[in-house]
């Protein structure tokens, strides 16, 4: 049975030559097999426009018997099919594993029991078949090779079962489909069109151009999806990735786990970087997308564009939410709450949407100035069970000292507006009562903007313009001490001339009495 024909003008033109005797010979092989092996090759290889027309009068010609001859070695039981031409077996076989070729231009090297198509070739090993056109098995045991240009380097028990597909080794690998490839391990299939399997054990590549690096009893099954490595890791999402770690499934469109163990991404664009446990995604019928889990422990994802860090337990419901620490929790519908727990074993849930919500229990700080070795320079805390601001006002972070008159101040901030007024952003009904800024800073010109007032100024002024009350109160006092001795002064001497008046008309009625 015949592959090939091969084209006429070069049949004729190598045949003339060799009745020449100008067709050289390497052995029992005739350097007009070869051109027909390599005419074959080019034939099936090269475009239909590249091909020459048949030439006429081609049922005049008749091409010698050499042109076809075979290479049969080694066991005597070795067998080149019938029919077949330009085949070789180079040796090997022995008694009940003959090798065999099937095919015209099929090679088999040696080895015992193995079997070669139709321009297939079997370089050795034992038990292999190279059954498809242009298939190859380098060697090893019972691997097969069935489809055209399929390959098995080596190994047992491989089968490159497609056009293309490719198993450079290992054992009881499957390439199955077209251009698929496993590069070695064992158990591991590529089972879609240009799927691969790098490595591993029982590996399953079974999406559209979906791979797997290596690991054990990973699952690459969507289109584009990746498996990098590990143990028991699904990628069943397109365009998925599960780089790496343990029991960890990214089932969504482009979802993302770079590792850990028993993470789970269901939304699609979603991320868990690491970590145990962690979910990002939403189980609901509502759609959760581009959600991010860091890493961390038990924390879940189930806002679109949400995000924990990491930590331990956080749970981020709201969409544009950001929860962290430990087993802080935005709930669904509190969007764009930035939300942060300190370690208490408690939940710290969010109470509102948009708001920015912190436990501390240890006090907060913030630091805006440093030294050139890293010393704060200024800053404000919020100091454990403490309900107000604490501002940095350390004599030895300040300069430029300077005396201040109280009078001043005083009869600077009798022209400053005490009103009543609410912020626009607020409810009608609440109320605030103190000067607007710029009336402040026109009065005092303290600060770095006219459209704020620094706690620290507002201090300032109110303890300079007590000091300065308190030397008025004091001065005052003085005279009304002052005043008050002279009332007591007078009191007494008011009170000796009333006695000396009462001490007079009592003489005086005597007299009256004695007279007559």
């Amino acid at each position: 049975m015949a592959c090939f024909q091969m084209p006429s003008f070069l049949k004729r033109v190598l045949v003339q030559r060799e009745r020449k005797g100008m067709v050289m010979k390497y052995g029992s092989v005739s350097v007009l097999s070869m051109a027909y092996y390599l005419s074959v090759s080019f034939f099936f290889s090269a475009p239909a426009w590249s091909q020459p027309a048949p030439a006429k009068n081609d049922s005049a010609f008749k091409p010698s018997a050499e042109e076809f001859r075979n290479v049969l070695m080694g066991f005597s039981g070795n067998r080149i099919e019938a029919r077949t031409v330009a085949a070789t077996i180079s040796g090997g076989g022995r008694y009940g594993f003959p090798n065999r070729v099937s095919g015209n231009m099929g090679s088999l090297g040696g080895g015992a029991g193995n079997e070669a198509g139709c321009t297939a070739t079997v370089a050795g090993g034992a038990g292999n078949m190279a059954s498809g056109i242009r298939a190859t098995i380098g060697g090893g045991e019972n691997n097969a090779a069935t489809r055209d240009s399929a390959t098995v380097g080596g190994g047992y028990g491989n089968l490159a079962a497609a056009s293309h597909a490719t198993v450079s080794g290992g054992i009881s690998n499957e390439a199955a489909e077209i251009d698929a490839t496993v590069g070695g391990g064992s158990g591991n299939r590529a089972g879609e069109r240009h799927s691969a399997v790098a490595g591993g054990s029982m590996n399953k590549a079974g999406g559209f151009a979906s791979t797997i690096a290596g690991g054990i009893s990973n699952i690459a099954s969507a289109t584009y999806s990746t498996a990098g490595g590990g143990i028991a890791n699904v990628s069943s999402g397109m365009e998925s990735t599960v780089s790496g770690g343990a029991g960890n499934h990214a089932s969504s469109e482009s979802a993302f786990i770079g590792g850990g163990m028993n993470n789970h991404v269901t939304g699609p664009y979603s991320t868990v970087g690491g970590g145990r446990a962690n979910v990002a995604g939403n189980d609901a019928s509502v759609q959760c997308a581009y959600a991010t889990v860091g890493g961390g422990m038990g924390n879940k994802v189930s806002g679109s564009y949400s995000v924990v860090p990491g930590g331990s337990q956080n749970y981020a419901a709201g969409d544009y939410s950001f929860a962290a620490g430990s087993r802080a929790r935005i709930e669904p519908g509190h969007d764009g709450v930035f939300l942060y727990s300190d370690h208490k074993d408690v939940e710290f849930p969010s109470v509102s949407p948009n708001e920015f919500a912190v436990r501390a229990t240890g006090g907060v700080r913030f630091v805006t100035g440093i030294d050139a070795s890293g010393h704060p320079l200024a800053g404000v805390r919020l100091s454990p069970g403490s309900g107000s601001w604490e501002t940095l006002s350390d004599r030895h972070l300040k300069t430029s000292f300077s005396s201040v008159d109280g009078q001043e101040i005083l009869e600077r901030l009798k022209s400053v507006p005490i009103m009543s007024w609410r912020y626009r952003a607020e409810d009608s009904e609440v109320r605030h009562i103190g000067p607007a800024a710029q009336d402040f800073h026109k009065a005092f010109q303290f600060g770095a903007d006219e459209r704020y007032i620094s706690g620290v100024d507002a201090d300032g002024i109110a303890m300079a313009a007590i000091q300065s009350l308190y030397e008025m109160v004091k001065e005052r006092d003085k005279t009304i001490e002052a005043h008050e001795n002279r009332i007591r002064d007078m009191e007494v001497n008011l009170a000796a001339q009333n006695r000396l008046m009462a001490e007079l008309e009592a003489r005086l009625q005597s007299t009256k009495a004695g007279a007559k």
